[in-house]
């Protein structure tokens, strides 16, 4: 059909930055004869200069309409025209200055196409774009866009003008260089598509998609085979991350099954500092996420692409292409959730979702079951080493350890005996002080008890950064009102265990490699169940009325020296009446008193009683330290709230009843108890023994300790009526009814409290056994004997904290075992194949293929629904060298798709193209 051309002016030539305006619409006969207009022979030569203007031949437009007035061939499905001989627009453009009017134009013949499977082919059409103020100058072949083919160059002086495409004949074969390929004579002009726009007015390409498909792509022979071997870069690569993923996510799972502690490794005064330690493990995690995630998703696409080769096979689809960025981004899960029916109810979209929630969590699973973290472990029996030099309670070693405050060279003795009178004094009164506030607080509180083993219990400070809680022991003699029964009068008698100061000394010991706080930045804690003695204190109380006392008061004896005092009728002694008390023999046992056998006095004990020097005043104490061959100091006190004096004994020894625990923390401190009389302690010392092992008897030595101690705390002011406060504490304490009272300690508990400094004095460095086995009382240097004991540490373990987060077992087993078969996939597949659901890969394949009516409409708004389950296979012809997509199916394998063929989309759009003319006009950002 002819049609006569419209009207055509020249344009005046425009700058490039501004855009034309010239309606295609105008230059054309009818719009309706473009339709089916393909370009049949190939490409034509195109050549722009900068300031071309297009202009109208409508002359020409004629004649080439005339030479194909025939009607057009019917296309395929796939838009292509097998006749190959449709007409061409081309519309050249006419600058203002005259040019030449040559005419240079390569014609290709329908006849001399190849008869060969590149006809199956729709060739994408190479972009001849420019950019509205950038023109480019490609080498590569020109594109089969019609637009591009109404735009001829000329020779000479380079003017342009417009033809009617209908008149461009065939190009033959013989007139291509090489293969057949178009060339252009010099650099092809690039025309963006915003300059399309400017040429067809109403900016789209209609024309040039139209006729994009007009030929196979000869030009695009492959120029790599698909297959990769062994040996290749990438293959070596993706092998070498797979071992490691497999080797360390392995290593991994076994960490966090195994949970080692690090001990002195991980520390702040070892080799890998902790902060720095949590650092490498979640770098390491991060490595392993990384290579598992890049080997899995080439496993993923080695699979996929492989699938699609086989003609059999039933290819792959769009939703299991986007399976990758599953892993790569899980986000996608749900900004494109519509991928995830699709594919994730095959066993590959089922492994590929598992793997993307094992990825996800691997690193915060590493966090929780590997990465080390201050733990406790269990309680471990171990023998610790003790440090030991000297025998229990023995005075000179305690005066040797003391400060030599004065300076004096050589030390004097007097000046020892100052500083552990020192000692005493400062830590007998804080702990007399700490023990009556207690129980200031249990009257506020009202929780009172009458048992012993119930009381509040004595506490002292060691090194002033340890707190020791004693225990009473020995309960069943401690009954006052039994005792009462049984002899006629009250007897309040205690006995308290102190825990052994050497657990501390032991726990510290650089030899027994216990990580301390300070090696786990100040927050460690660990603690010991020591299975030594404990030094133990007797208070035994007993009270007499005046008469029962006058064997045991000096001033009371016959013939004795005395002297009236200022306070009543109180008599006393001379400051020598010492020398008037008979000296030791073998038959001499002094006095008979009523009180012998509770105190186990005379020839039967085989224990002398004490003498003193007179009756005290009320509030007043007198002491006797003296007593030859005892073991025991004696305090006699006198309370104004009864007539009745009352006799005190105080005695030390070490108990095999108890076991010592030991707590320290960076944050609350280091604490020792002393844990007795308990049936299911196993870690008591008795248990380390046969039974009717014999125990030791108390210990004689410590009566000279006591001594220093009863001097440093004026015990015996009583002597001059000083009327201590001290003394006035603990004569209101005495009992005179014969029970405890509820609400305030007795005088028995309270001078063991005020005297258990002697027993840590006594107990430093000295055996945590209950015997001492050496010639010589005292060391020459520290010596280590072990003992048994139960050890819980806190050290950086690799390992969960809470019972819940055992869940994330599941995570590192699932990227172990998948990493696990890609490994073997990797090891049985020899080389790999270009991996076509890379992006990049997929683009140029998707580019260079036909397109398909299995995808219609999905090119403005993306894919969905029925076209992400359309197979697809990459086939391959060989004539071209050429890889494309092609269906592998005419509609899907299964699913609700699968029952029907390809309907056509009646999806209406209200302004066709208006997103499109709006983005294209606007400005990128970047």
């Amino acid at each position: 059909m002819d049609h006569q051309p419209g009207g055509l002016h020249p344009v005046k030539e425009i700058d490039e930055d501004h855009t034309s305006t010239l309606s295609l619409d105008s230059l054309l006969p009818k719009k309706t004869s473009l339709r089916g207009a393909f370009n049949s022979g190939g490409y034509e030569r195109v050549n722009l200069d900068d300031g071309d203007d297009i202009t109208a031949n409508a002359e020409s437009n004629h004649n080439q309409s005339q030479s194909h007035n025939g009607s057009p061939s019917p296309a395929d499905s796939l838009g292509i025209y097998p006749k190959k001989r449709d007409s061409i627009i081309s519309i050249p453009r006419v600058p203002v200055a005259a040019k030449s009017p040559r005419i240079s134009s390569p014609i290709t013949s329908a006849s001399s196409t190849p008869k060969s499977c590149d006809s199956l082919l729709d060739s994408p059409a190479s972009s001849n774009g420019r950019s509205p103020r950038t023109r480019r100058v490609w080498d590569t072949p020109p594109r089969f866009s019609s637009l591009f083919d109404r735009l001829r160059m000329r020779d000479g002086d380079g003017e342009k003008t417009e033809t009617n495409n209908q008149s461009a004949a065939p190009t033959s074969a013989a007139n291509l260089p090489g293969d057949g390929i178009p060339q252009s004579k010099g650099h092809g002009a690039s025309l963006s598509l915003e300059t399309d726009a400017e040429l067809a007015g109403d900016m789209f390409d209609d024309d040039a998609f139209n006729s994009k498909f007009g030929k196979p792509p000869s030009y695009c022979s492959s120029k790599n085979e698909i297959y990769k071997r062994r040996n290749s870069y990438i293959a070596v690569v993706v092998f070498v991350l797979s071992v490691y993923s497999t080797t360390m996510s392995g290593l991994w799972l076994i960490v966090s099954i195994v949970q080692p502690r690090w001990n002195h490794a991980i520390s702040s005064k070892g080799n890998l500092l902790p902060s720095t330690a949590t650092l490498l493990t979640a770098l390491l995690a991060k490595t392993i996420e990384i290579s598992f995630v890049t080997v899995f998703i080439s496993c993923i696409g080695q699979v996929l692409t492989r699938r699609s080769f086989v003609r059999k096979a039933k290819g792959m689809t769009l939703a299991e292409i986007t399976m990758r960025n599953w892993v790569i981004q899980p986000g996608s899960l749900i900004t494109h959730f519509e991928t995830l029916p699709y594919a994730a109810g095959t066993v590959l979209g089922a492994l590929t979702l598992t793997a993307t929630v094992s990825a996800m969590f691997y690193t915060t699973a590493s966090d929780a079951m590997v990465a080390p973290k201050l733990q406790f472990g269990g309680w471990t029996s171990r023998d610790l080493h003790g440090v030991v030099m000297s025998s229990y309670a023995n005075v000179q070693f305690i005066k040797s350890n003391c400060p030599n405050m004065l300076g004096t060279m050589p030390a004097v003795q007097d000046d020892g005996d100052a500083c552990l009178s020192v000692q005493f004094s400062g830590q007998s009164y804080r702990n007399l002080l700490s023990f009556m506030s207690t129980w200031a607080d249990v009257r506020q509180n009202g929780t009172n008890s009458t048992e012993l083993a119930d009381r509040p219990k004595g506490r002292h400070s060691l090194y002033d950064n340890t707190t020791m809680t004693a225990a009473w022991i020995e309960t069943g003699y401690s009954n006052v009102t039994i005792n009462h029964q049984q002899h006629g009068r009250i007897i309040n008698n205690v006995t308290m265990a102190m825990p052994h100061p050497g657990v501390y000394a032991a726990a510290v010991l650089p030899k027994n490699e216990i990580l301390q706080p300070d090696d786990l930045a100040g927050v460690g804690e660990y603690a010991i169940r020591a299975g030594v003695v404990s030094p133990t204190i007797n208070v035994m109380c007993v009270n007499m009325n005046r008469d029962e006392l006058a064997p045991l008061v000096y001033t009371a004896w016959e013939n004795s020296r005395k002297s009236k005092t200022e306070v009543g009728d109180q008599l006393t002694g001379p400051s020598n009446w010492e020398n008037d008390v008979p000296i030791k023999r073998e038959d001499e046992y002094l006095n008979r008193t009523v009180v012998d056998n509770i105190f186990q006095w005379g020839p039967v004990y085989k224990r002398r009683p004490p003498v003193f020097s007179l009756y005290p005043a009320d509030y007043n104490m007198v002491a006797n330290s003296t007593v030859i061959d005892s073991d025991s100091i004696y305090i006699l006190a006198k309370s104004s709230a009864m007539t009745n004096y009352t006799v005190c004994q105080m005695r030390s020894w070490v108990s095999p009843k108890c076991s010592t625990n030991f707590n320290i923390s960076g944050t609350g401190g280091v604490n020792m108890e002393a844990h007795c009389e308990d049936p299911k302690d196993e870690n008591a010392y008795y248990r380390s023994w046969e039974p009717g092992q014999g125990w030791p008897a108390p210990e004689k030595d410590w009566k000279w300790v006591g001594d220093i101690w009863r001097l440093s705390m004026d015990i015996n002011g009583g002597f001059k009526n000083s009327n201590a406060s001290n003394a006035r504490i603990l004569t209101k304490l005495a009992l005179k009814e014969p029970k405890l009272d509820p609400f305030l300690p007795s005088m028995a508990e309270a001078l063991a409290v005020y005297g258990g400094s002697t027993l840590v004095m006594s107990s430093l460095k000295t055996p945590l056994q209950h015997y001492w086995d050496r010639p010589d009382h005292v060391l020459n240097s520290e010596d280590f004997p072990k003992f048994n004991a139960s050890v819980i540490t806190q050290q950086y373990t690799s390992g969960h904290v809470l019972a819940w987060q055992k869940i994330f077992y599941v995570v590192l087993v699932l990227v172990f075992v998948i990493n696990l078969c890609c490994l073997v996939y990797s090891g049985v597949r020899h080389g790999l194949v270009t991996d076509f659901t890379e992006p990049q890969n997929l683009f140029a394949l998707a580019i260079n293929s036909p397109p398909s009516a299995q995808l219609k409409g999905s090119c403005g708004g993306g894919p969905e629904k029925r076209d992400l389950v359309v197979p697809w296979r990459v086939a391959y012809a060989p004539s071209a060298n050429h890889y494309f997509f092609e269906e592998a199916n005419e509609k899907p394998w299964r699913g609700k798709y699968s029952r029907n063929s390809l309907r056509s989309s009646s999806t209406a759009v209200s302004e066709k193209g208006s997103s499109y003319k709006r983005l294209s006009s606007g400005r990128g950002w970047l």
